[in-house]
């Protein structure tokens, strides 16, 4: 019988890379909202937490990153993709974010849902 080889590992890093590469890109718009950089710092912590988790083959890891992955992936949508303001939005539709700002989103989003299918249960 042929198993799926895992990649929730390498998965996880990109996730985190990511992650860490869209708090660099500067994205400036007329909104602000701080519910993106206290999520966005919770979910860092959850991949870190998922990569050392999956490292020392702790069972709930790929729970984490399984749902961690889910949680970037929509969060990212909801918060930068969706064209509603609200206090917890920051869009970026119709805004002059820069040209590094939406494949960040997309490789982001990306990441997270390779991230989400690599880490489901076989």
């Amino acid at each position: 019988m042929r198993t799926r080889p895992d990649v929730s590992l390498p998965a996880a890093y990109m996730l985190l890379i990511a992650q860490v590469v869209h708090g660099f890109i500067p994205a400036h718009t007329e909104h602000r909202s701080l519910a993106g950089p206290i999520v966005g710092r919770g979910l860092l912590l959850a991949t870190i937490v998922a990569i050392v988790g999956l490292h020392r083959g702790w069972a709930g890891a790929r729970a984490v990153l399984r749902n961690t992955g889910l949680a970037v992936a929509v969060g990212f949508v909801l918060y930068h993709v969706i064209p509603w303001e609200s206090p917890l939005t920051r869009p970026y539709v119709g805004e002059a974010v820069g040209a590094a700002a939406w494949p960040g989103i997309a490789i982001a989003v990306g990441a997270g849902l390779w991230a989400a299918r690599a880490a489901r249960p076989a």
